[in-house]
């Protein structure tokens, strides 16, 4: 006689869209439950057994975990200023084989030998550093005899946080702060744009007193150049950071390349 009419139906596998919602949907319950802790809250090992159940890979979830441990709250930030001169960080982070304490000390060794900075502070996880002041930093930067742009010198800080993955990989945390950079670029821009102001109430007040009424009409339109010109200096200006915020960018990939992919820890 066939039994398998009694078997459970196998359940079909879900889909990452599905994963997604069902994590999120329970996630939802778990804060609203009563009969859970109303703090709403799971610990890592809860976490990594949802995860299990619904055909997440450990080292997948393992990875996800340290870069929510890394992960910087930043503002995100919105306005007509922020749309012209872009983010005030450049941030880049990657998994990496090897100890926490090798890879930190390999990424503190390239930040002060290539990159012309010094410590600021330095935690167990975590290091950060400022441009190298003195002589022997503006010697360095000067010659650039590397040809590497010392482009992360333009930051106030540059930070790097190191977050155990699993038992053989660490995640690497990158930031730079180009807040001081931008900030001044604003305040320049600003000042061309002032400038322009003030030059075009010169001229039309010169046409006001000098021109004939009939010139009026070539007056007003001379009087909007300088304007015109201010805000298209103070654009540029600005915009020019997103220049600066992409170079730092690429300069903290290339740091997570050598780590990744160089011969050894010491990034050269």
């Amino acid at each position: 006689m066939d039994d398998s009419s009694n078997l459970p139906a196998k359940k079909p596998p879900l889909d990452r869209a599905a994963i997604e919602r069902v994590l999120a949907r329970a996630s939802e319950l778990q804060a609203t439950s009563a009969s859970t802790d109303s703090s709403g809250l799971l610990t890592e090992a809860e976490l990594m057994e949802i995860g299990k159940e619904a055909g997440i890979s450990p080292n997948t979830l393992s990875q996800a975990l340290a870069e929510e441990r890394s992960r910087i709250t930043v503002v995100e930030e919105q306005g007509f200023i922020a749309s012209i001169t872009g983010p005030a960080i450049a941030t880049a982070s990657r998994a990496i084989r090897g100890a926490p304490g090798d890879v930190l000390a390999a990424v503190d060794n390239h930040m002060q030998r290539e990159e012309s900075l010094r410590v600021q502070r330095r935690f167990p996880d975590r290091v950060t550093w400022e441009p190298r002041s003195g002589v022997f930093g503006q010697l360095q930067r000067g010659l650039n005899l590397s040809g590497r742009g010392y482009h992360l010198t333009r930051a106030s800080q540059v930070a790097a946080t190191i977050i155990p993955v699993d038992a053989e990989r660490v995640l690497v945390r990158l930031d730079a702060d180009l807040s001081h950079a931008r900030g001044a670029r604003i305040r320049v821009g600003s000042g061309a744009l002032v400038a322009g102001i003030l030059g075009s109430g010169v001229v039309a007040l010169i046409g006001t007193l000098f021109a004939v009424p009939e010139a009026s009409m070539i007056v007003g339109g001379a009087a909007a150049v300088p304007t015109l010109l201010g805000a298209a200096a103070g654009y540029q200006i600005g915009k020019g950071h997103r220049q600066l915020v992409m170079r730092a960018q690429l300069a903290l990939e290339q740091t997570l390349d050598r780590l990744e992919f160089g011969s050894n820890r010491r990034i050269k």
